[in-house]
């Protein structure tokens, strides 16, 4: 047993597109609010919506919906944090939905656009994805940086959260 499941089993994700939510007014009604996962599945098939694994799907579509949250409305990000997520930013430790919000409404730049590089997903032993973003943020009238953001997803009440977060500037020092 690893985890409280037997050992080589992959659990299977899929979205969920039957039903509307309506206690999520404001937010899209896409990704992490319309995704659960359904259970487990053989070690080896991997569960596949079209050519991606779900897990793929499922983070890219977060990742997209983040940051367009992100850029446009910050405070519509709230939709996809709960009270017992965590997030730490440039090394600063937040915890809870309104800690994390606060920290993210009081970023001093007002208008930002990211482009997103690359991204990686994986499915975890307990249902969560592992989604890490990379890209390029342009925040004002500030020099165009790099950035690395990670995400921990899980599915609570059919809808997916993210519990976890750490983001990081690229910022080198070469001298």
């Amino acid at each position: 047993m690893l985890n409280g499941y037997p050992k080589g089993w992959w659990f299977k994700f899929a979205q969920d597109t039957s039903e509307e939510r309506p206690d999520r007014a404001g937010c899209c009604s896409r990704c992490c609010h319309r995704a659960s996962p359904l259970g487990l599945q053989e070690a080896g098939q991997r569960p596949r919506l079209g050519d991606k694994p779900i897990w793929e799907q499922i983070g890219s579509s977060f990742i997209q919906h983040y940051y367009q949250l992100f850029d446009n409305d910050r405070t519509q990000l709230g939709a996809i944090y709960i009270d017992a997520s965590c997030l730490t930013w440039e090394g600063q430790q937040f915890q809870g939905k309104a800690a994390i919000m606060e920290k993210l409404s009081s970023l001093p730049f007002q208008k930002t656009q990211h482009s997103i590089t690359s991204q990686d997903h994986q499915p975890t032993p307990d249902s969560c994805i592992l989604s890490m973003g990379v890209g390029q943020p342009k925040a004002d009238e500030d020099p165009i940086l790099g950035f690395q953001q990670m995400f921990l997803l899980k599915s609570i009440n059919d809808a997916w959260v993210c519990t976890n977060g750490v983001f990081r500037l690229a910022l080198h020092n070469f001298g």
